[in-house]
């Protein structure tokens, strides 16, 4: 009988405090849902905090060891971990690209010294809201790195609602947005990544009430996918094409996802069959065209099926109009049907209504892998 009772009774719990951490916001300015602050981006701001830990009758626990900051949306600027004595901990944090309700977290995950023997609690705390405003499309693609924006990696939700974004070209695999209540050529310009063609509410011109996705930076060009949009009804005209007059990487960013041409731009004599551009042409499908000292790529195989520029090495063309986009370091132009090559005598680029395109090839793609 004895033995039966031991066998049968329960295990001591043993219970690793603390169970709670409690984060307190003492300095610095939260803003309100009605009135945010505006998105920071690259601008890192201050602010205050108290942590402390309680057990788990909720009553102050004198834990003494290390915490995991984290801010979510947004990025911390220094050193996200915090050592509590006694159970509290006071100073001043700073984080950058906040955006939305933002909040400050604090997480037990263990001390930083790996010969510590103590076992996390992975008890976490949370802070009050900040505040933020969303960011427009260009206050995202402000940075002075041209292989990244301010949200990369982050589920980002921009600024549409008192604005004006409108479709400005589509593909195969998505569409591009530009928010054209900015000045052109000012980073206003985004690629939307929804996998197949853009169903008929998203129309050239076609105005957004709703932007958001997954931030990513694909081959240096950014695009959000897996999208959720929405679509007021109405529809504005396209703005007119960018004229390409540098290749200067800073200023080519804030072209990047726009619609740009090139007149008077030139095959170079030099696109031969034992070149390293011809190469690349065989294995991407992008061919070079220079103007003044520039030089960029031009992507037309799948949308201008009749235009072959290995005829064409060493001439002169009209004009090349497409969207620009960045492939590590390389700028290229996507052309979106045939009518944004002219060949022969300079001639200005086509005009873009504001309704769909008819499609003259099923086969458009934006990125190589997409046949």
């Amino acid at each position: 009988m004895m033995l039966l009772l031991l066998a049968c009774s329960t295990p001591e719990r043993v219970r690793i405090e603390p169970s709670f951490v409690n984060v307190v916001i003492t300095s610095g300015s939260v803003g309100s849902e009605a009135d945010p602050l505006p998105f920071s981006g690259a601008t890192s701001l201050e602010y205050g905090i108290t942590v402390t830990t309680s057990d788990v009758n909720g009553a102050s626990y004198p834990f003494n060891g290390d915490l995991n900051l984290a801010v979510r949306p947004g990025k911390f600027t220094e050193d996200p971990v915090i050592s509590l004595v006694d159970g509290t901990w006071s100073g001043t944090i700073h984080f950058k690209d906040g955006f939305g309700p933002t909040r400050i977290w604090a997480t037990d995950e263990g001390d930083r010294d790996e010969d510590s023997a103590r076992v996390p609690s992975f008890a976490a705390g949370v802070s009050e809201a900040i505040y933020f405003a969303y960011p427009t499309i260009a206050e995202m693609q402000a940075t002075d790195d041209v292989e990244t924006n301010q949200l990369e990696g982050e589920f980002a939700e921009l600024r549409v609602s008192d604005r004006t974004v409108i479709v400005i070209a589509r593909d195969a695999a998505g569409f591009w947005a530009s928010d054209i209540a900015d000045e052109p050529r000012s980073g206003n310009y985004v690629y939307v990544y929804t996998f197949n063609r853009p169903d008929d509410s998203l129309a050239l011109g076609a105005q957004l009430t709703q932007l958001n996705g997954i931030n990513q930076e694909y081959l240096a060009s950014t695009q959000l996918s897996y999208p959720t949009l929405g679509v007021t009804g109405a529809v504005f005209d396209v703005p007119a094409a960018n004229e390409l007059s540098t290749c200067d990487d800073a200023e080519m960013e804030l072209l990047e996802g726009s619609r740009v041409s090139v007149t008077n731009g030139q095959i170079p004599s030099t696109f031969t069959t034992d070149s390293e551009d011809y190469a690349d042409f065989l294995t991407y499908g992008q061919w070079p065209l220079s103007y003044g000292s520039c030089t960029v790529y031009v992507e037309s195989a799948s949308t201008a099926q009749d235009f072959f520029p290995t005829e064409h090495v060493g001439e002169t063309l009209g004009s090349v109009s497409g969207m620009l986009k960045e492939v590590f370091s390389n700028w290229v132009i996507v052309v979106i049907d045939g009518a944004d090559i002219a060949s022969g005598p300079p001639a200005p680029p086509p005009a873009r209504a504001a309704a769909p395109r008819t499609a003259k090839s099923h086969s458009r793609q934006y990125y190589p892998e997409f046949k």
